[in-house]
C-alpha cells in the first residue's frame, strides 16, 4: 500500500523534535529547517505503524486483508482511512478502537501545498548513505 499522511497544522522550528497530530504528540525525526506556519502533512509507511493502546493518536478498524505472515488493516481516524501492515496473528474486529504507534525515525514531513519534503534527521541519513 501507498504511504499514509495525516493532516497537522503549524510551522516547524529548526531542532524540532515533536509534532501534533489530532491532539496526540508524535516523535519525528529532527528537523533541520524553519517552516513558516503552513497546512503540514506526516506521511508513514504502513510497516512504520504498530498498534498500541497507551497511544492518544487513535482510530477503529475499518477491515484487513490477509496477505500471508502480514496483513493490511485499514483504519478509520479522523483524517480518513490509513493503512497499517502487522502481523497476521494479530485479531481485529471492525469497528474496535485501537491506538496507532508510529515508527519515529522513519516518518517524513511534507509542506501539503507543495508537496515539498521537510529536511530531517531522516534526509540527513539518505544524503550519507548516497555518499557514504
Amino acid at each position: 500500500p501507498p504511504m499514509n499522511f495525516l493532516r497537522f497544522g503549524g510551522g516547524l522550528a529548526k531542532g524540532a523534535k515533536e509534532i501534533v497530530v489530532q491532539g496526540a504528540r508524535v516523535t519525528v525525526p529532527e528537523v533541520r529547517e524553519d517552516i513558516a506556519p503552513a497546512d503540514m502533512a506526516l506521511g508513514i509507511r504502513p510497516e512504520h505503524i504498530r498498534f498500541d493502546d497507551a497511544s492518544k493518536l487513535r482510530g477503529a478498524i475499518y477491515g484487513t486483508e490477509y496477505l500471508g505472515t502480514t496483513q493490511i488493516v485499514a483504519v478509520e481516524t479522523a483524517d480518513g482511512i490509513i493503512k497499517a501492515r502487522v502481523p497476521a496473528g494479530i485479531h481485529l474486529n471492525t469497528g474496535e478502537q485501537v491506538g496507532l504507534a508510529l515508527s519515529s525515525t522513519r516518518l517524513s514531513l511534507f509542506e501539503k501545498g507543495t508537496g515539498r519534503a521537510v529536511k530531517t534527521a531522516m534526509y540527513d541519513q539518505a544524503v550519507e548513505a548516497r555518499h557514504g
